[in-house]
C-alpha cells in the first residue's frame, strides 16, 4: 500500500523551522546541556557529574554546540581551562525549556512530577511569572486550529540531523536540574521530533509517515512504538484483513503543540532570515503572520533567562492548582 503524499507536503514537515532547529538541537544530550546551562552549568564537570555522559560523547557535544554559535568558551581571568557561556542565540532557548518543562509538569508520570514542580520568579520585581507561547510580543496564545501556512524560499533545503540516534537512558544525579527529562526521552532525537512535527500536518498511517519522512521502517516502528507506550499516541484500526492502524495524538500529544510553536520561533529567530523565512504562519481568521514567542504570559514581554529566578515548589501546593 503506497500513500499519497506529495512534495510540497515534504518539503513544508522536514524544510520548515522546526526541521531546521532539530538539525542542530534534535538531540537528547544536547538538549540537556542546554537545560543544565540555564541552570547555572559552565564547566566540564558540572555536565560530566549532572549527566552521567561519557567524556568523549561530552567533548563532541559541547564543540558542536560552540560550532553552532549556542555555547563559546570563555576563560576567566587568572584561569587556563575554559568554561563555556551561553550566547545570546543559546539563551533564547531558555523559552523552548520553560514550555517543555510545563509540559513536563502535567503530564510525567508519579512519582517524577515532583522534579517539576517549580516556580518562577522576576528578579527585579519578584513578581511570579507564568510563561505561554503567544503569537507575537505582547500578542494572544496560538490557537492550532487556526494556524495554516504559507511556504517561502528555501524550503526543500533539509538540514542533516546533528545526531539520529536516541541516547541511552542513564539515571542523572539525584539533584540534578528540573525539567525536560521526560520529553528529551520521547522528543529527543531528530526522527522523534520529525514524526511528531508530522502528525500537526495531520499525517497518521505508517506509510504516510515513511513516504513523507524518507525514514527506514525500523526506525519508523521503533518510534511509534515508543509513542505509543509513552502517551503521545494512540493506535486506532482503520481497516480490517489485514487489520491496519493510524496513529493518532492523545491529550497530551497534543499539548506538545506549544512545545514545538517554541521552537519554530527560536528557529525563524536564529537559523533562518526573518521577513524571508521558509514557512510563515498565518492566522487563518485574520490573515495575519505568526511569530512564535515564549513570553510572561500576563504582561506579553518574551522571556529572558536573565531575568528569571527559579524555586521548588511543594508538590501538594501544585498537585493542588
Amino acid at each position: 500500500m503506497t500513500a499519497n503524499v506529495n512534495e510540497d507536503l515534504k518539503d513544508a514537515i522536514l524544510g520548515n523551522p522546526v526541521g531546521r532547529a532539530f538539525a542542530i538541537i534534535g538531540d537528547a544530550w544536547t538538549q540537556l546541556i542546554l537545560r543544565d546551562a540555564f541552570f547555572g552549568a559552565h564547566r566540564f564537570s558540572d555536565w560530566r557529574d549532572n549527566l552521567g555522559l561519557p567524556r568523549s560523547v561530552l567533548v563532541e557535544r559541547l564543540q558542536r554546540l560552540v560550532s553552532a554559535g549556542l555555547l563559546e568558551p570563555r576563560v576567566r581571568p587568572g584561569r587556563t581551562r575554559a568554561e563555556y557561556g551561553l550566547t545570546p542565540m543559546g539563551l533564547d532557548l531558555f523559552g523552548v525549556s520553560v514550555i517543555q518543562g510545563q509540559w513536563e509538569r502535567l503530564y510525567a508520570p508519579e512519582p517524577y512530577r515532583s522534579r517539576y514542580a517549580i516556580v518562577f520568579f522576576d528578579r527585579d520585581t519578584g513578581r511570579r511569572v507564568q510563561f505561554a507561547v503567544l503569537d507575537r510580543p505582547g500578542g494572544k496564545p496560538i490557537d492550532p486550529r487556526r494556524i495554516t501556512y504559507k511556504p517561502g524560499p528555501g524550503i526543500g533545503q533539509r538540514l542533516e540531523p546533528m545526531s539520529s540516534r536516541r541516547r541511552r537512558r542513564i539515571k542523572t544525579a539525584a539533584g540534578s536540574s528540573p525539567m525536560m527529562e521526560r520529553s528529551v526521552e520521547i522528543i529527543g532525537d531528530y526522527w522523534s521530533a520529525a514524526i511528531l512535527s508530522a502528525t500537526f500536518f495531520r499525517l497518521r498511517r505508517f506509510d504516510e509517515f515513511s513516504e513523507a519522512l524518507d525514514i527506514a521502517s525500523n526506525i519508523l516502528t521503533d518510534r511509534l512504538n515508543r509513542f505509543v507506550a509513552n502517551g503521545i499516541l494512540e493506535r486506532r484500526p482503520y481497516q480490517d484483513g489485514p487489520i491496519r492502524f493510524e496513529y493518532r495524538l492523545t491529550a497530551a500529544g497534543r499539548a506538545l503543540h506549544p512545545a514545538i510553536m517554541a521552537v519554530f520561533g527560536w528557529s525563524e529567530r536564529w537559523l533562518c532570515d526573518f521577513e524571508n523565512p521558509p514557512m510563515k504562519l498565518i492566522d487563518r481568521e485574520t490573515g495575519k503572520r505568526i511569530t512564535p514567542v515564549v513570553c510572561d504570559a500576563n504582561t506579553g514581554i518574551p522571556a529572558e533567562a536573565k531575568r528569571i529566578r527559579w524555586e521548588r515548589e511543594a508538590l501538594h501546593t501544585a498537585v493542588r492548582r
